[in-house]
């Protein structure tokens, strides 16, 4: 079997799956491909300290927002996260030196959002872990590359966040994104082809636009899991689109797929 890919995805807002803009028609038409399992890490799971992994075997769908449009709270998704995929996941993680608490608990828009787009019917098995509020982008790097053996065996990795999250810089549909979310973009987008890993972990005070583009950075850490994953791969641009002016809907994938 191939080695299975990474992905980020811009997952942007909850209603994602409700509009017909073009970041949902690409993920639409976006596929998982002949993988065994995902290992998913999203922007919504924070833990205090530890990692922990859901252990829940059929996970429900979290409705964590409010304020959004009924049918929104209608979706169901009959995702599957079975025993055998937590235990892989759990063992490479220990063979890092990284325990994972199980828990059982939703799963949070970040996962079911685009992955109800992307796997309308669930046919590939997940299992979400969390990302402790504690690690630097450099400890989040190095949890994604324990994570790099599982491709080998045909598992493969989708970090869920988005590459710019200002909500209070959001604007109408169709209001050009501002200076600093396009700068911060090109910045962002230069380091990771060139896979310049130091200047990725110091992005606060390397790139411009980085407070602007993350006054809280919870959306942006899911990429450096990926980035740790990804290993020597360089990303591919799968899609790139602006959604209310300000959030950038960059979507990659790195390896083959």
């Amino acid at each position: 079997m191939p080695t299975a890919p990474v992905w980020f995805i811009s997952h942007g807002a909850p209603d994602l799956v409700l509009r017909d803009q073009p970041a949902t028609q690409f993920l639409t038409r976006l596929r998982l491909g002949d993988i065994k399992g995902l290992v998913v890490i999203s922007a919504h799971w924070f833990s205090r300290s530890e990692l922990q992994i859901n252990v829940e075997p059929n996970p429900a769908l979290m409705y964590d927002f409010y304020g959004f449009p009924e049918p929104l709270y209608r979706i169901r998704w009959p995702a599957s996260s079975p025993g055998w995929l937590q235990q892989v996941v759990s063992d490479d993680l220990a063979a890092a030196g990284l325990h994972a608490a199980p828990v059982r608990r939703e799963l949070d828009h970040g996962v079911w959002s685009p992955l109800s787009l992307m796997d309308p019917a669930s046919e590939t098995p997940l299992v979400q872990i969390s990302l402790p509020a504690s690690f630097t982008p450099a400890q989040l790097w190095r949890l994604g590359e324990a994570l790099h053996g599982l491709r080998a065996r045909g598992i493969g990795i989708l970090a869920s966040g988005a590459i710019t999250h200002n909500l209070g810089a959001l604007g109408p549909d169709g209001s050009p994104p501002p200076v600093w979310a396009k700068e911060f973009v090109d910045w962002l987008e230069q380091a990771m082809a060139r896979g310049d890993r130091p200047a990725l972990e110091d992005y606060r005070a390397r790139a411009p636009g980085a407070v602007s583009s993350h006054p809280h950075d919870d959306h942006l850490r899911p990429l450096f899991v990926a980035l740790g994953a990804a290993a020597m791969d360089r990303p591919t641009r799968l899609h790139q689109s602006w959604d209310y002016g300000s959030l950038y809907m960059g979507s990659y994938r790195f390896g083959q797929g």
